[in-house]
């Protein structure tokens, strides 16, 4: 077999499997995120500063959240499309797909630009009344990525719907290693060559974003000009007419309208965490610095280290809605529960123990790796953290699983209802708990949204969740039991809280491999990872 069929094997598997294929989004998505997570820790340190530290990752949560409004339900639409239209051969519509989306993504695009770059100052009083100045500048320079990441958004949602899995996990990693490679060397030659000061390391950190995604717009462009070839071709032998340009824009909208409310109220975190959060620690009685520590930790460091579990979310997402639209298009309603149940069993089993890793190893992640003059707070801070991102990252693919499967109008209702749980109970928890008060709220809302969704799902499409349940008591024995090896590292020497930062990153690293490790043994032993990815490790062996 040729080196060319066997690639074409491959890929045609990663079409096929929605584990593959979400495996592969999510391996791309973890490049960009490690990349993320790989760049803080320097940044952090040329920043050197716990309110620049905030205002970076305050400014960010702000970004993503006007971004998701203005442009999420987009791609997701375009990706539904693609699927259906593509399972019919309807290459006349794809290409009219593809000139309606980009268009529409760089309409939102500017009009979100325009939103943010005009509520700059606003906002930055809002967040930062010490800092109004820089924050205004740095929101007013993030403001233009808002325009430039949908066209890049637009082009990927179109080849997710293609299935072209490996296409969008390489955009993503390619648009995340540009920008790190910016963002640090321009930093640094700024800071520590030329002398500025540090608020222009600040500037350039989010200038890099629009930076980036030029970048990954040249890169996929280059990728679609060969792919759309062979549309264009299957449209000029194409006998039957394709959807006309009004039809599908309204069909098109149909789609993305609800997406978009979706994001309006499912993304609630990032502007609670932005304006909300800096209001009720005021009224706890936080001064200022203890302020800037607490956003420092949740929205710079607790964002990059929850990002790791939380990929899994767009990762399976954007391998979900593919995979369900055409087996609804085919009728395929076992192919439907299958390919919902996969995807919640891999979300629970790697998403809670990495989670759940964040948790028990806050302090000495902070202390080896990033800037701050608080630990005991800034680790607290991130344990808390750690556990509204496993939430965070089960919440959305519940609810991208209810739009996927078309139950939008009762999903809409309990994200309002979500919406409106945290919106009003996070400021009163946090005057009375300080910042746990703040992931109670989100708790409380998340919970009861996943469940509910979970429900309908249940009775709609007949899907019985029993045997997800059984492998969530399995995973939670096995966490419980890492937690346990954990704790006895730490006392015969791994401890890497505390002492020369080399010297404990050599701690952390043993005592974490070996910790997962037993997580990995006692699940295998349960069986839990055979049944999951559907593999016998037996096979593997005798291989070996």
């Amino acid at each position: 077999m040729t080196e060319t069929s066997e690639k074409t094997k491959d890929t045609s598997r990663v079409k096929k499997s929605i584990i593959l294929s979400g495996l592969v989004g999510t391996g791309g998505l973890f490049v960009a995120k490690a990349l993320g997570l790989f760049y803080s820790i320097p940044l952090s340190t040329i920043l050197g500063s716990d309110a620049y530290m905030s205002y970076y990752g305050t400014a960010y949560r702000i970004y993503s959240y006007i971004l998701n409004v203005f442009t999420a339900g987009f791609p997701f639409a375009i990706a539904t499309l693609v699927a259906r239209y593509s399972v019919r051969e309807d290459h006349k519509s794809l290409l009219l797909i593809r000139k309606i989306s980009l268009m529409t993504m760089a309409v939102t695009g500017a009009a979100g630009m325009l939103l943010m770059a005009g509520l700059s100052g606003l906002l930055a009083n809002l967040i930062a009344p010490e800092g109004t100045a820089v924050m205004g500048w740095v929101l007013r320079l993030l403001a233009m990525a808002i325009f430039f990441v949908p066209v890049l958004s637009a082009f990927r949602g179109f080849y997710q719907g293609r299935r072209e899995m490996q296409e969008y996990a390489f955009s993503q990693a390619f648009e995340q290693l540009f920008r790190v490679g910016f963002l640090l060397s321009v930093s640094w030659l700024l800071v520590y060559v030329l002398n500025k000061e540090r608020k222009f390391a600040l500037y350039t950190a989010v200038l890099s974003t629009s930076v980036a995604a030029i970048a990954g717009i040249l890169q996929i462009y280059a990728f679609d000009r060969r792919k759309i070839t062979e549309i264009r071709e299957g449209a000029a032998v194409q006998t039957t007419e394709g959807l006309e340009q009004k039809a599908m824009m309204k069909e098109f909208l149909a789609l993305a309208i609800p997406y978009l409310l979706v994001a309006i109220m499912g993304y609630c975190d990032d502007i609670f965490n932005s304006i909300l959060l800096p209001l009720g620690l005021r009224l706890h009685g936080f001064d200022g610095h203890t302020q800037d520590v607490i956003l420092s930790a949740c929205n710079y460091v607790g964002t990059k280290l929850t990002a790791i579990p939380m990929i899994l979310a767009p990762g399976f997402t954007s391998a979900l809605i593919p995979h369900i639209s055409s087996a609804l298009e085919e009728r395929k309603m076992k192919r439907v529960s299958a390919n919902v149940r996969d995807c919640l069993n891999i979300i629970f089993y790697i998403g809670l123990p990495v989670s759940f890793c964040i948790f028990l190893y806050s302090r000495e992640l902070y202390h080896i790796l990033f800037y701050t003059d608080d630990l005991a707070t800034s680790s607290a801070v991130l344990s808390w953290i750690a556990i509204e991102g496993f939430l965070g990252t089960v919440g959305p693919v519940v609810t991208n699983i209810m739009m996927a499967l078309g139950l939008k109008k009762n999903v809409l209702k309990r994200l309002l209802i979500n919406f409106l749980i945290k919106g009003i109970l996070m400021v009163p928890f946090i005057y009375l708990w300080g910042f746990p008060g703040a992931v109670i709220s989100s708790m409380c809302g998340n919970i009861y949204l996943s469940a509910a969704n979970l429900a309908e799902i249940s009775k709609t499409y007949n899907i019985s969740f029993r045997p997800l349940i059984r492998k969530i008591v399995k995973i939670c024995i096995a966490t419980l039991i890492m937690w346990g090896v954990k704790l006895l590292l730490d006392r015969i020497g791994l401890y890497a809280g505390e002492g020369a930062k080399l010297a404990c990153l050599v701690k952390l690293l043993a005592n974490g491999i070996l910790s997962v490790l037993v997580y990995f043994g006692v699940t295998a032993f349960m069986r839990v990872p055979q049944t999951i990815f559907h593999v016998k490790f037996s096979r593997f062996l005798k291989r070996a």
